[in-house]
């Protein structure tokens, strides 16, 4: 092994081939364009799965309870959890926490413009309002009045409003009963990213929405619950599923949204077809590189062989060389591609239409599992293929490698 690398070591200080030396730094290129455009597509991919998933966990939760319907309707039935079963799901360890959430269909229209949008309204408790000004961009005051109100950014360009102006709500209490109109103003205006969300919801005190119902303080249209450990809440819902009363239901966050998850879920998949695309140009250069390195030594293999050394001696100098590539190429590939996902994490220089991601920059996240574990795959993946040339080396006769020019 000690020969092997020595030979190895002189092999690499005498590259000044006009060939040989461009060519063998054209495969360490290669390589580190390879693993850079491996790690950028991690950390890029990443990074949007899990912005993405932080914003509707933000919104609502990592799984909700809520009145057990067949048909989707805009309205859910009042609900009441009992007190044992509140305070025991509230108390376990991978709870974060439990929000209560009033719901209520309305029109918001603005009277001095004639124009209304649909809306549901959503009622917050003040833990809510302070956890959801917390994860998304807001601007104005806490409500300060009943009825007052935060609408979204987008709600307030369609209906031309500004804080501090005042809308109309047009609610129902039942479908004979006639239409309510209620003053609301408007004392925020946030922007959460999620278009779906900010063209349909206004955010109220849900002691005013309770009233809008006609509920008591105790009744909800959903509870809301963050977990300590967002990657169990398939299970852990499940297992409440199980334990709240047969007309409630427990809805994990992907349940309820099964295109946009099943959508984020590609994004592995994506990652991996990246991989294997740069895994094998990068390897069919680098197998190039070492085929024209063994022809240009053929004659120092031949003087090797006939000097005794062993074809296994003569195996492993060639390997070391490869190896020496492989390394070069990852460690300057690794470099690029953390270096500017750093660079896009603190500048945000690349923006996205919000429209289609959700999200207004891409983001970025550096997820070291799939990081590290992209690295050795390329190191394993390469020392076996890069075995079949170098396993040619043993088929050379020593005559012919010395005659060899």
């Amino acid at each position: 092994m000690k020969e092997a690398f020595f030979i190895a070591r002189k092999i690499q200080k005498s590259m000044g081939s006009k060939v040989i030396g461009p060519l063998l730094k054209l495969s360490i290129v290669a390589t580190a364009m390879g693993m850079a455009l491996v790690v950028l597509s991690i950390t890029s991919g990443k990074g949007l799965q899990h912005a993405i998933m932080d914003k509707f966990r933000a919104l609502e939760g990592d799984f909700t309870i809520q009145a057990y319907s067949l048909n989707r309707t805009e309205e859910w039935r009042p609900i009441a959890l009992e007190d044992s079963l509140f305070t025991e799901l509230s108390q376990v360890p991978y709870v974060d926490q439990i929000f209560p959430v009033v719901q209520k269909a309305s029109l918001l229209v603005n009277p001095n413009k004639d124009v209304f949008e649909s809306v549901q309204i959503q009622g917050f408790t003040t833990g809510n309002f302070e956890y959801f000004q917390e994860s998304f961009t807001t601007k104005g005051s806490p409500i300060d009045g009943r009825y007052g109100c935060w609408i979204s950014s987008t709600l307030a360009a369609s209906l031309e409003l500004e804080l501090g102006d005042t809308a109309v709500l047009t609610v129902l209490k039942g479908q004979r009963s006639l239409p309510r109109l209620i003053n609301t103003k408007i004392y925020g205006i946030y922007t959460s990213g999620l278009d779906e969300f900010d063209r349909q919801n206004v955010l109220m005190s849900n002691v005013d929405v309770s009233r809008l119902n006609g509920w008591n303080n105790h009744s909800v249209s959903v509870y809301v619950v963050h977990l300590n450990t967002p990657e169990q809440r398939g299970t852990l819902s499940a297992y409440w599923n199980a334990i709240v009363p047969y007309d409630l239901q427990v809805s994990a966050l992907e349940s309820r949204h099964p295109a946009i998850f099943g959508w984020l879920a590609l994004f592995d998949t994506n990652i991996v077809l990246v991989l294997a695309i740069v895994l094998i140009v990068a390897l069919s250069n680098l197998i190039t590189a070492l085929l024209v390195l063994i022809i240009d030594r053929t004659r120092m293999i031949g003087m090797l062989k006939a000097m005794g050394a062993p074809d296994r001696m003569v195996l492993q100098v060639f390997q070391w060389l490869s190896l020496n590539i492989l390394v070069k190429g990852l460690l300057i590939g690794n470099a690029i591609g953390l270096g500017l996902s750093a660079l896009q994490q603190w500048y945000k220089w690349i923006q996205l239409d919000p429209s289609t991601y959700y999200i207004a920059s891409a983001p970025i996240h550096f997820d070291w599992a799939w990081i590290i574990g992209a690295n050795l795959a390329f190191i394993l993946v390469a020392y076996f293929i890069l075995l079949i040339p170098v396993r040619w080396i043993a088929r050379l006769q020593p005559i012919q490698s010395i005659h060899f020019s």
